[in-house]
């Protein structure tokens, strides 16, 4: 007994094979070079790695690479008036979140948050802390404005060189940022939307530059037409917070940078340029969207 076979591509007829489809030049076959090419440029500099990129390393025998070290980030809060969330409050006293809210937004730019703990408003405590930091960045929140118990400011005054302090925008006008030695330090308002405003502006971009990143806001941006006015005034920058609904982009009713659950209840936020008096109902804006 003969044994006979037939496929979709062919079959035998006694001595012969009948081929039963065409076959074009070089299917199935790997050619040299159609992956990669010699001289190709396989990842740039300044590209945050994923996982299909360590397979193509490693497809081309490439087994260890230069790369930035994440970034250490201080988080050192001020305030008497702070307690670590799960302790019980007394008198006027609130629970820290700002900890929590820059640890996040630090992690999710690849940086590694470190916890100092809540720091009382003393000079001379605040000021051994900061001294005792060795991280690449130092995060202060709170005592940054022109209060009797802001001490921030003067203590990098003392310590490096402060190089701004007070910014025309709202929230978190009084931001500043300074440096002790080569040790960057940013001094953000302890009013939790404010920190969150001042950390996207300002400490992000620093974060990725020191990661050879181009500095950019980590929020898919889309396109909507206002529902209300938003008022602004020139020469200041305002980061209004939104809701999409389906008649458009709706801006919140609040304006209080310590109301955090509005950042919750909002999807994003528009930026209002300096140059501007405000965006009119009907106008098409750019949303950065929180998710």
């Amino acid at each position: 007994m003969r044994w006979s076979w037939r496929s979709m591509y062919a079959e035998e007829d006694k001595e012969h094979v009948n081929i039963l489809q065409p076959i074009s030049p070089f299917k199935n076959v790997g050619r040299v070079g159609e992956d990669i090419r010699r001289g190709d440029v396989v990842l740039a500099r300044g590209r945050r790695l994923r996982p299909q990129d360590l397979g193509v390393l490693a497809s081309i025998q490439v087994a260890h690479i230069a790369v930035y070290r994440r970034p250490t980030v201080a988080l050192i809060i001020t305030g008497n008036e702070l307690v670590q969330v799960g302790q019980p409050l007394t008198g006027c006293q609130i629970v820290d979140s700002n900890s929590l809210t820059l640890a996040g937004l630090s992690r999710r730019l690849g940086a590694v948050p470190v916890y100092k703990g809540i720091i009382g408003d003393d000079y001379h405590v605040i000021k051994d802390t900061i001294q005792k930091t060795t991280e690449d960045v130092v995060i202060i929140t709170g005592g940054t404005s022109v209060g009797a118990e802001d001490f921030a400011p003067l203590i990098i005054q003392e310590l490096g060189e402060l190089v701004v302090h007070g910014v025309a925008m709202r929230p978190s006008s009084p931001v500043g940022f300074g440096f002790i030695q080569r040790q960057p330090i940013f001094l953000i308002p302890g009013n939790p939307v404010s920190a969150l405003v001042a950390f996207d502006a300002f400490v992000g971009p620093t974060l990725q530059r020191l990661q050879g990143l181009q500095p950019a806001y980590p929020y898919a941006k889309v396109r909507g037409i206002l529902t209300r006015k938003i008022a602004s005034a020139i020469g200041r920058v305002d980061f209004v917070r939104v809701r999409r609904t389906a008649a458009g982009v709706e801006p919140l009713r609040v304006t209080g940078a310590s109301i955090l659950s509005s950042t919750t209840r909002a999807d994003g936020f528009v930026i209002v340029d300096k140059n501007s008096e405000g965006l009119d109902e009907g106008q098409e804006v750019e949303v950065y969207v929180y998710s």
